[in-house]
């Protein structure tokens, strides 16, 4: 299918490896110019080279810590000055450490809200009137289930979470006037280093081995696996395109079934 895509400038943050790399890989495949960024430029470049090798395109690597402002706004100055403009934004930033609730501190709320949610809204803002200016934007912001089926693991990841649906929903009214769709994407149990991490912090404050924690993991999901970061990317991708244009203001949980509520 063409997904018209070709002459996109796609900005995929947090994209040096996982489910950023995976949607990365994935518009490389589809045509458009696609800039990654993640904090070190090491790694970035890295993954760049890698990306090459596996989709014959090269993408633009800006290093940048986007839990810092200063840096969002050179990164997005930077693919601005090379390509005119930014036409779809892809919002994705680490997910917060997470600690049993009587040891989360107020800095570690603080922290969360640091890591996660304000580098996506500031991200937003960012390319936000640039995509209302030229009557065209799309912005995918890559949450996560917890945000509607909540942890006790993941306690600050379900709340930033939750915060972030109503972010986009917001984001899609605000926009809408001007073509500018918001979407949110809720990747659940997905075989990444964050899935990794959860399983390592369940089976610690339960009491179970890792391998254990992975198994209840899956066990949540209807299809009992782990999904694929390509599994995401697919969906990423097709929401970015115009044949998607009717699509706005939605949660698109990219799950295995793990989500219960309707």
């Amino acid at each position: 299918m063409d997904l018209g895509l070709t002459d996109k400038i796609v900005l995929v943050t947090a994209a040096s490896r996982g489910l950023g790399y995976a949607i990365a890989a994935e518009f490389l495949r589809e045509g458009p110019e696609v800039v990654i960024s993640a904090r070190h430029q090491d790694t970035l470049d890295s993954a760049a080279a890698k990306l090459k090798e596996e989709t014959g395109r090269e993408p633009v690597a800006i290093a940048a810590d986007c839990t810092n402002l200063d840096d969002i706004t050179r990164l997005t100055g930077a693919v601005q000055e090379r390509f005119g403009r930014i036409d779809v934004l892809i919002n994705n930033s680490a997910g917060p450490p997470t600690k049993p609730f009587v040891q989360l501190t107020d800095d570690d709320w603080r922290g969360a809200l640091e890591v996660k949610f304000l580098p996506q809204v500031r991200c937003a803002r960012a390319v936000f009137p640039g995509m209302v200016e030229r009557r065209w934007g799309r912005i995918i912001t890559i949450i996560g289930t917890h945000g509607r089926q909540p942890h006790a693991y993941a306690f600050t990841a379900g709340v930033v979470n939750a915060a972030l649906l109503n972010f986009s929903k917001a984001l899609a009214e605000e926009g809408a006037q001007a073509n500018v769709i918001a979407n949110a994407i809720n990747p659940g149990p997905i075989d990444t280093e964050r899935m990794q991490y959860l399983a390592e912090e369940k089976a610690r404050e339960e009491g179970i081995t890792y391998d254990e924690a992975r198994a209840i993991q899956t066990e949540e999901t209807t299809l009992k696996r782990f999904g694929r970061p390509e599994e995401v990317a697919s969906a990423v991708v097709f929401l970015a395109s115009d044949k998607a244009g009717f699509i706005t203001g939605t949660t698109l949980d990219i799950d295995g079934g793990q989500t219960k509520t309707i």
